[in-house]
């Protein structure tokens, strides 16, 4: 959205507001070229991708290259994504880093990395009948089936295998770790 103010015949409306019949009214004396971000993608040392990001972070402030956001994912090793104006100056900036490997070539939609942005349920990947660990909680180290999956407050209900009385236990999603899933289980009973 242009938010310059526009000649003296617009008075102190902005250049979005002066619209008539479908056409913006813009002086042409004065237009204000707004320049958009791309998103570059760099190849790190798998393991060090933290480490690379808050390293080309400190460079790009002391060489005052503007880096409005930094990715780094868990689910993509190896890479880091960077939104950035100046290619040039990025790929001289990455050459310097001693975790980063490379800029690879060309920039990426946005579309494509929307899915790292949005958080994951932790309960997602749980199904009910899956055999988990308890990772946290009073009942660490014990294993159990669950019985049922609240997906809006991301907790599950398990029942303890070993107990004596089979007790529903509700605890958060990310208090367990799939040890077996329900599909593995029937695939193992057919052969």
């Amino acid at each position: 959205m242009v938010t310059s103010k526009a000649s003296s015949s617009l008075g102190s409306r902005t250049v979005n507001e002066v619209k008539r019949g479908g056409v913006i009214m813009q002086n042409t004396d004065f237009e204000e070229e707004i320049e958009k971000t791309k998103i570059f993608t760099i190849k790190t040392q798998v393991g060090k991708e933290q480490n690379a990001a808050i390293l080309i972070n400190s460079r790009a402030d002391k060489s005052k290259v503007k880096i409005p956001s930094i990715l780094v994912t868990p689910e993509l090793r190896g890479y880091i994504f960077l939104e950035s104006y100046e290619k040039e100056r990025i790929s001289d900036m990455v050459k310097t880093v001693s975790y980063a490997r490379n800029l690879l070539e060309g920039d990426i939609p946005i579309e494509q990395i929307e899915h790292f942005l949005v958080p994951a349920s932790s309960v997602a990947k749980i199904a009910e009948g899956d055999v988990v660990e308890m990772v946290a909680g009073p009942f660490r180290g014990e294993t159990a089936k669950v019985t049922h999956i609240d997906d809006t407050k991301e907790e599950i209900t398990v029942e303890l295998f070993e107990s004596v009385v089979p007790i529903p236990i509700t605890v958060r999603g990310e208090q367990v770790r799939v040890i077996k899933r329900k599909e593995e289980e029937k695939e193992n009973q057919e052969k």
